[in-house]
């Protein structure tokens, strides 16, 4: 990965034949107090994982890109953003992007730490995609893609395709150590992540047609690393340290999500290669006006193969979305329903088995999907304890015993999300979310724990100072499936502008 890395940097910077470069700046700063232990839900999530999860923090961050056409149909982006903040996880400084992006014809080439949204859903609206949500830290990958919409040939402009392929590492392994070794929690270092995507539209209503219909699917694994397992060895209490196998051929294994090889831990051997889990997403949208735009979607999750041929078919993520390229009093809007309560039911089993001992499985078993945990690879998706995932299912961070398991996964939530301007300089945004968890199947809460959420923001442009903008928001939780009750507030400065443009 290094090895790809510098040499997309040694493109972007000594490549000399270019028509145009530019250079740009941001710097931004942050600070927010809080009456509970924890900075307000809506003001943790949904920051790529840069605002603290503890109470009463500050950062400071700076990052600096730069971007130039090359020969013909090439193009190249790279950046370089560093934070600074109390109570930080992740040490300080930190680096949160480094990338360097090459572009040519229809294909792109990434490598390195990114803040890349890619969902199909709301990044500022909607509770988060299941897959791909902007709560975490990126970590560093190496991407192939074919990121905008490309005409299928011989469908007369009627389909549509984008997709990827990336391989990467996750950079949270001490923090896991960390949290978990104290309390004598099982964890995993050195994983190993793989990332595919696949989509399909049938229309434009950015060119001549009034509907489209998306339809596409995202895949994930964790695999690799060493599992650490705390158990009895040798008449004591230690950590059992076993090492996964990640050759071509076990990467192969996760691609097609075939069981792990002899090597592998006996989940991967029983079942499929690492963690695996992905989505669907299912969406309409119809141009009402040249401005104005209104969308229904569905955000279905698996993570066997009961969800992906919806033997949890009540289980997903149902929206509805209104938008419009007016700066008007309501610009944008959503709404959603969350359900994942039925996880193919409550009981994990199997058609039959291969002896007369029962102990060898010859079908895969349904039910206890167990969304977002994984008995191997315990963190699920998240970095640093946040969520990569729905926010909504609370993230590891939130444990207070040192676990790094989800344990909301079975949840109802509702939740509303609208922005719009109150003035040409003033913008707000609202988001406003109550749910329901049952916690586990398997590890089910004494009693149900409901709670609210909310944010309001305002962001103020001054007209005279440009790329210059100053963000007010009040956040208040209330109930246990928050993690308890806080009311806070917080103030960012953020400049932006161009050093060079030639």
């Amino acid at each position: 990965m290094k090895r790809v890395f510098f040499l997309i940097l040694s493109v972007c910077f000594l490549h000399p034949l270019f028509s145009q470069i530019k250079g740009a700046y941001r710097v931004e700063t942050s600070g927010s107090i809080a009456t509970g232990d924890n900075t307000p839900f809506w003001q943790v999530n949904q920051q790529w994982g840069v605002t603290p999860l503890n109470a009463n923090n500050l950062y400071v961050r700076g990052s600096v890109s730069h971007a130039q056409n090359l020969h013909n149909d090439w193009s190249m982006e790279a950046g370089i953003d560093i934070v600074g903040a109390s109570a930080s996880v992740y040490g300080n400084p930190w680096l949160q992007q480094l990338y360097g992006r090459l572009n040519w014809k229809i294909w792109r080439l990434d490598a390195g730490l990114r803040e890349d949204y890619t969902s199909s859903l709301n990044a500022r609206l909607s509770s988060g995609d299941f897959v791909k949500s902007n709560n975490a830290r990126p970590i560093p990958e190496i991407k192939i893609s074919i990121p905008e919409y490309l005409p299928v040939p011989y469908t007369k402009g009627n389909m549509y395709l984008k997709g990827d392929f990336a391989v990467g590492y996750y950079l949270d392994s001490r923090w896991k150590e960390n949290t978990a070794s104290p309390y004598h929690q099982d964890y995993t270092k050195d994983i190993l992540s793989h990332h595919k995507s696949v989509y399909f539209r049938f229309g434009d209503i950015a060119g001549r047609n009034r509907m489209q219909f998306t339809f596409g699917m995202d895949h994930v694994t964790q695999w690799g690393g060493k599992l650490y397992t705390y158990r009895d060895v040798n008449g004591q209490k230690q950590y059992a340290v076993t090492d996964q196998p990640q050759g071509i051929d076990d990467f192969f294994r996760v691609v097609i999500a075939k069981e792990g090889s002899s090597k592998a831990s006996s989940a991967d051997n029983a079942y499929v290669s690492g963690s695996q889990w992905g989505a669907y997403l299912f969406r309409f949208d119809c141009k009402l006006t040249d401005k104005n735009q209104f969308g229904i979607y569905t955000n279905h999750f698996f993570d066997d193969g009961s969800g992906m041929v919806f033997e949890n078919y009540r289980d997903g993520l149902f929206g509805i979305e209104y938008k419009t390229a007016n700066k008007s009093l309501l610009s944008g809007a959503v709404f959603e329903y969350i359900y994942t309560k039925q996880q193919t039911g409550p009981i994990h089993h199997n058609i039959g088995m291969d002896d007369e001992h029962r102990d060898r499985l010859i079908s895969k078993g349904n039910g206890n999907d167990n969304y977002y945990n994984n008995a191997d690879y315990v963190q699920g998706p998240s970095i640093f304890g946040q969520s990569s995932g729905s926010p909504l299912l609370l993230a590891p961070a939130y444990n207070s015993d040192g676990s790094l398991n989800f344990k909301s996964s079975r949840i109802i939530a509702f939740h509303w999300g609208a922005e719009g301007y109150l003035h040409p300089n003033l913008q707000y945004r609202l988001l406003l979310t109550g749910g329901q968890s049952w916690g586990r199947y398997y590890v089910p809460f004494k009693s149900v724990k409901k709670g609210f959420a909310s944010l309001l923001e305002l962001i103020y442009t001054p007209a005279r100072i440009e790329g210059f903008d100053i963000k007010l928001s009040a956040a208040y939780d209330k109930g246990e499936f928050f993690a308890g009750n806080t009311l806070g507030w917080s103030v960012t400065l953020r400049k932006r502008g161009v050093i060079y443009d030639k």
